[in-house]
């Protein structure tokens, strides 16, 4: 377990020493400083060593190959999400600032 956790950071961590861009951000949230953690084609894996496990998981239901994962932080008060959307396993965008986990129903 430790092994797979090191070998996360240490992707996640490469990623960032490379200058990788920024994911571009999206509709109801910002490219903020949290979604700048994340770096376009991050696997959920990477995007989980970054940020811990996620607060929610949504599958596209018009689109099986993508999936919207809800990173929490800020305070138990005052939550805040990033929103990771993944296709085929690979982060296509990243927003932050939103108050609730991903939602279908909803713009991402």
């Amino acid at each position: 377990m430790r092994l797979v956790w090191a070998l996360g950071m240490v992707a996640a961590l490469g990623g960032c020493m490379e200058g990788a861009a920024p994911v571009s951000g999206g509709a109801g949230g910002g490219q903020g400083a949290e979604a700048r953690k994340l770096s376009t084609g991050m696997t959920q894996a990477q995007a989980d060593a970054v940020f811990g496990l996620d607060a929610g998981y949504e599958r596209n239901p018009a689109n099986w190959d993508e999936a919207c994962v809800s990173y929490a932080y800020g305070s138990a008060e005052a939550p805040r999400y990033v929103h990771a959307v993944f296709r085929n396993g690979q982060l296509v965008r990243s927003t932050d600032g939103h108050g609730a986990i991903c939602a279908y129903g909803a713009a991402l």
